[in-house]
């Protein structure tokens, strides 16, 4: 499906052998509550489009057993901040290099992934880069460029502090 809006179907949640998902230029409609997709270890996020920041986290978030992420952002994908937040989490690739203009505001990404052993990150478009602890890291590829000044988290809630 290219850039059409999606729902996962209610029988997906139903089946637990499900270890792969591939979405790839769509746009996701809001997660229901009370769902989980048990079986999936392994999510690619290719240039998706979410209703919310907070999409990404509720999607993450019903995928208990993930262990493998990708996420390729494009102009396409509307997520200013992209948050990961899972402690299975072991190889995590993120590719934000594609697209012609940055939006304005604050926009990158924060990483808690505490399992994570493999981590390839390339970005020339973040201005706001925060990562968790990682005790357990074996391999790491950072290429992280920026002509624009990066924010800490601090600078982060103020700059979303004097817009409210």
């Amino acid at each position: 499906m290219i850039y059409k809006s999606f729902e996962f179907p209610q029988s997906l949640y139903l089946y637990p052998q499900l270890e792969t998902l591939i979405l790839e230029k769509l746009s996701l409609v809001d997660i229901p509550p009370n769902v989980s997709l048990i079986g999936l270890k392994k999510l690619n996020l290719l240039s998706v489009r979410f209703s919310n920041d907070e999409s990404v986290q509720r999607l993450l978030s019903i995928c208990p057993r993930l262990e493998d992420l990708v996420v390729r952002r494009s102009t396409y994908t509307n997520v200013m901040v992209f948050t990961i937040d899972v402690p299975t989490l072991k190889c995590l690739s993120i590719d934000n290099t594609s697209g012609e203009s940055r939006p304005e505001g604050v926009h990158g990404f924060v990483i808690n992934a505490p399992s994570l052993r493999c981590f390839s990150i390339k970005d020339t478009f973040s201005n706001y880069v925060r990562f968790g602890d990682m005790p357990e890291l074996v391999k790491a590829s950072v290429n992280i460029i920026c002509d624009q000044p990066i924010l800490t988290a601090r600078e982060k809630v103020q700059s979303t502090s004097s817009k409210i």
